[in-house]
């Protein structure tokens, strides 16, 4: 294992939980055996109700753990005001990088220093990279929060995603916040996630604005993580048939069509709209669930469209940068 000098070589670990208490302790736990030791490990606590507090409370299983800095919010503000609190917070540790993830994420032993290794690798052979991701498998082994590869044309018009197979990496353009890790000067120079987005989308649109504005970013092969997420199925509104579900599916038809009007351009945003309305008759004529169900889908989507159109919502830090967009 390489380990860096200094304080840039030290990781402030990033956990948001909402009512998982034995997936948040699995979790931690894991940090916790890091061959690579973490030098914080920041907590943001959506206001759980299912006894969280109580573990870092006097007398709880966490109370006297020095490293661990436990925040909880008053109200649930989903996982992209979640990582935006933590991601303020951790940035102020001194730690050169921020290493991210929900509760649901159980990292192996070795997890953070591929990461960090990589990141060695990344830094001797070109820019210094803006973030490093895991490869996200399921309980069955099955691939999840797969990232999507940096298919931008180079000077000569390829893509250079392969060069870093060698090292067992991949350049890729976004990825989710599941075992990331975050360069703290791309931070700092870009500011924090969208908190307003709620959920769904947050992740690719600041994964996107730090690829984008500050530097490349790997897939890393041998940096593994487990997903404990209920369901490991690709998020598809059509794979829905609870309707308190899929009434927050307008968070992530709203938030893309963001992602795609500040990082791609307006036209890209048009085409995503009217893409989505058709989506949106689809639903009422296709895909598992009785009338109601596909009434909600179609509802859903509509909604978000409705909301991108009437720019009803706070763009934050995302905005500030892309304050001189036209159009």
């Amino acid at each position: 294992m390489t380990v860096f000098e200094g304080r840039v070589s030290a990781v402030a670990a990033l956990v948001v939980t909402h009512i998982r208490k034995e997936l948040l302790l699995e979790c931690l736990s894991a940090i916790a055996a890091q061959d690579y030791p973490v030098c914080t490990m920041v907590i943001i606590d959506n206001a759980s109700t299912d006894g969280t507090k109580e573990l870092f409370a006097k007398g709880g299983v966490l109370a006297d753990n020095p490293i661990i800095d436990y925040h909880r919010m008053e109200s649930n503000l989903g996982g992209a005001g979640g990582f935006k609190e933590g991601l303020r917070i951790a940035s102020q540790s001194g730690a050169g990088w921020v290493w991210l993830m929900d509760d649901d994420c159980i990292p192996y032993s070795d997890t953070l220093s591929a990461l960090m290794s990589a990141a060695q690798t990344a830094e001797k052979h070109g820019p210094a990279p803006s973030f490093l991701a895991s490869s996200v498998f399921g309980p069955k082994d099955e691939p999840m929060n797969v990232p999507s590869i940096d298919r931008r044309p180079t000077k000569n018009g390829y893509p250079d995603w392969y060069v870093g197979l060698a090292n067992g990496m991949v350049e890729i353009e976004s990825a989710t916040f599941v075992s990331l890790l975050i360069n703290a000067q791309a931070i700092s120079k870009l500011g924090l996630p969208v908190g307003s987005f709620f959920i769904w989308g947050d992740d690719s649109e600041y994964t996107t604005r730090l690829t984008h504005n500050f530097g490349p970013a790997y897939l890393v092969g041998t940096s593994r993580v487990l997903h404990k997420r209920a369901n490991a199925k690709s998020l598809d509104i059509m794979n829905e048939n609870d309707p308190k579900r899929i009434a927050n599916y307008h968070y992530l038809y709203r938030n893309n069509l963001i992602v795609q009007r500040y990082h791609y351009g307006k036209t890209a945003a048009d085409k995503l709209v009217l893409r989505n309305i058709k989506a949106a008759a689809t639903c009422l004529s296709s895909g598992d669930g009785g009338c109601a169900v596909r009434r909600a889908r179609s509802a859903a989507i509509l909604a978000g469209v409705r909301e991108y159109l009437g720019g009803k919502y706070d763009l934050e830090d995302l905005g500030r940068l892309f304050k001189n967009s036209s159009g």
